[in-house]
């Protein structure tokens, strides 16, 4: 579904989030308690970054794939002395667990699901580390991506703060059970005016504009790591996991035949929309969100790598006419929301 603008709020919620700060409600993520002395040695053999050296009291992110190398979700390991943290998608704990336990044989793991008892809030921007000081009392500005720290409130109840990647330049995610987070939610609520919440909407606007993907559209089974602009997060060096070969092999022989491109077009397009050249077929459209004036979509797109060209004039095709668009590379700018 394109995302839609709401008016002159939604342009100052914006505007805050890439300026300043603003907060977004991230109810719903899924959270897998691991324990067991071979959780790591586990993940490090299902997941697609090197684990081999992460210490309690640190994260990394990493990729879940399936044999054939596609995307299950990507998730954030928070690692402590006697368990690890696994953070992942809205939704995604149905896929993930029941894959992890498949590789359970004779390993000392055990999974638990505790997304219903978890909940979540994001602070976005290029002031957010100064907001999570003021509000937990709790240094950040020097977090790398996936650091985390556990903060003990006044009442005794516990929060885990963590760098995670951001469409506003800088976030922070704030994770506990429903009762604490329903506080900070409370108390984020009445500084409106200085620190606004962020409606789906303009999250999602945000996110499409920056490039980044998502479970469900950008990371789905249709689609590999390598394509999916998740390299990062990829490791050539640590030996076997669940679907490298067939990583090892795209890369090898150059054979990453489609990478995630943005989309800029004056006429509308959706989601799912077919991309042709010459008639062919050469991608599909897998996010849409319109500029702040209505007047702009902006998309991100899988495009064959031989026509992925920044600056390329391409076709989609939506309600069966051919709509020319332009191929970017993101971040995206939209100039009716500065």
């Amino acid at each position: 579904m394109t995302s839609t603008f709401d008016g002159e709020e939604s342009l100052r919620r914006r505007v805050a989030a890439r300026r300043q700060a603003a907060w977004i409600d991230r109810a719903g993520l899924t959270a897998i308690q691991l324990t067991g002395a071979d959780r790591i040695d586990l993940l490090h053999r299902l997941t697609t970054n090197d684990l081999r050296n992460l210490q309690p009291g640190n994260g990394r992110q990493t990729v879940l794939l399936t044999d054939k190398a596609r995307i299950i979700d990507v998730v954030t390991l928070l690692h402590d002395d006697d368990s690890t943290l696994l953070i992942g998608s809205p939704n995604a704990g149905s896929d993930i667990v029941p894959w992890v336990r498949k590789y359970v044989i004779m390993d000392d793991v055990r999974l638990k699901d505790i997304s219903v008892s978890i909940d979540a809030i994001e602070i976005a921007g290029p002031r957010a580390a100064d907001i999570v000081e003021q509000l937990l009392q709790s240094p950040v500005s020097t977090f790398s991506i996936a650091k985390w720290i556990r903060v003990v409130l006044g009442d005794g109840q516990i929060l885990t703060i963590v760098r995670l990647p951001s469409a506003s330049e800088v976030s922070y995610w704030i994770i506990g059970d429903k009762q604490a987070i329903s506080g900070v939610r409370n108390h984020l609520t009445s500084l409106a005016e200085e620190l606004p919440q962020l409606s789906a909407n303009d999250a999602e606007y945000l996110r499409v504009l920056a490039g980044m993907g998502m479970r469900g559209h950008e990371w789905t089974q249709a689609y590999n790591p390598l394509e999916a602009g998740l390299l990062h997060l990829t490791s050539f060096a640590k030996g076997c996991y669940i679907g490298q070969e067939v990583v090892a092999r795209l890369d090898s022989y150059n054979k990453v035949k489609q990478r995630i491109m943005g989309l800029v077009s004056q006429r509308p397009v959706a989601e799912l929309d077919a991309i042709t050249a010459d008639g062919n077929p050469i991608g599909v459209v897998t996010s849409v969100v319109k500029s702040c004036d209505d007047s702009i979509w902006f998309a991100l797109a899988y495009v064959r790598g031989e026509h992925a060209h920044p600056g390329s004039a391409i076709t989609v095709i939506h309600d069966g006419i051919a709509i020319t668009a332009e191929l970017v590379l993101p971040p995206m700018i939209d100039p009716s929301c500065q």
